[in-house]
């Protein structure tokens, strides 16, 4: 009987790499077939704007069609692309959309991607500590959602775009001058990753999150992997700026209601020195090696900071 059932899983083995070879196949016939007939696609920009708008589920125009074949599937550069009709049209611009046929076969993958360059995005804080994101494609059109024009369309990623951060109750305001987004909008949920540079190919910062449309609920991560916080002297947050460290940091955010309620933060830096004070008054410390993890949160009557490791230079870890 074990003999018997070493030959069937010998013969289901060679099954399934024949399905997988053909497979392969038939893959790379359709793309070699799909490819010759893009010249084709260039000849019939209505068609191409109706199947858009079947995706995006309202009216799609454009002024210039242009394709390119990519590894990943067709590429269609759009001039001019409008979304919507008459007074409630979202004017997008140049925009590249990637008809990503193998991956949009699998499971929580759009088959289309829209590609967008040099957007300029705003993270805002209000007086009542509500976070906010401006600066989407058809915000004004959107009713205050500014989700609700890219549902339909797949994947938004932006590319070498602008992220500015304006939260003047926290002394903060920062301009990142190249950042790389994947936005997904999926009903009520919100996914997003970015990484974003204050200093070209330096010390790169890594975010992702996920929204909850409805409620303003939401998760981020934030990490610095290889942080070399030399890179972000201009991120001043409460008058205070790093100066120099290297290691790696991590943060945890939850929010309710677009507002903060919990951040956890966890890293090991060494060389750490900050500088502090306004204009003229600023000073330099040096702080050394830092151990810290540690959770601010908002309790009944303001916040409360709980750090189980603390170490400052050469000392023990405070628990």
């Amino acid at each position: 009987m074990a003999a018997g059932l070493r030959r069937a899983l010998r013969r289901a083995r060679r099954g399934a790499w024949y399905v997988l070879a053909v497979g392969l196949v038939l893959m790379a016939l359709v793309a070699g077939i799909t490819s010759q007939l893009l010249p084709l696609v260039e000849r019939h920009p209505d068609r191409v704007a109706g199947w858009l708008g079947e995706r995006a589920g309202r009216p799609v125009a454009f002024d210039r069609l242009e394709t390119a074949w990519t590894r990943r599937g067709p590429l269609l550069r759009l001039d001019g692309l409008r979304i919507g009709e008459g007074a409630n049209a979202i004017p997008i611009g140049e925009a590249e959309v990637l008809v990503a046929q193998y991956a949009g076969l699998l499971p929580g993958r759009s088959f289309t991607e829209l590609r967008l360059r040099g957007l300029e995005l705003a993270l805002e804080r209000d007086a009542d500590g509500r976070w906010q994101v401006r600066g989407l494609p058809g915000e004004a059109q959107s009713g205050g959602d500014p989700f609700a024009a890219l549902e339909g369309l797949g994947e938004l990623q932006v590319i070498d775009g602008v992220l500015v951060v304006d939260a003047p109750g926290l002394g903060l305001d920062a301009r990142l001058d190249e950042v790389d987004l994947r936005l997904r909008v999926d009903g009520d949920r919100v996914r997003a990753a970015a990484r974003a540079w204050m200093v070209p190919d330096a010390s790169p910062l890594d975010i992702t999150a996920e929204l909850d449309r409805d409620s303003g609920d939401a998760r981020a991560w934030l990490a610095l992997r290889h942080a070399d916080l030399s890179a972000w002297t201009d991120l001043r947050a409460g008058g205070i700026a790093p100066l120099a460290g290297r290691g790696r940091v991590d943060a945890w955010a939850e929010l309710r209601g677009h507002r903060v309620r919990a951040v956890t933060v966890r890293g090991e830096l060494g060389g750490l020195r900050l500088q502090g004070g306004s204009a003229g008054t600023r000073r330099d410390v040096e702080l050394g090696d830092v151990a810290l993890d540690a959770r601010w949160a908002m309790v009944d009557g303001g916040w409360r900071l709980d750090a189980r490791r603390l170490r400052l230079g050469a000392g023990d870890d405070a628990q």
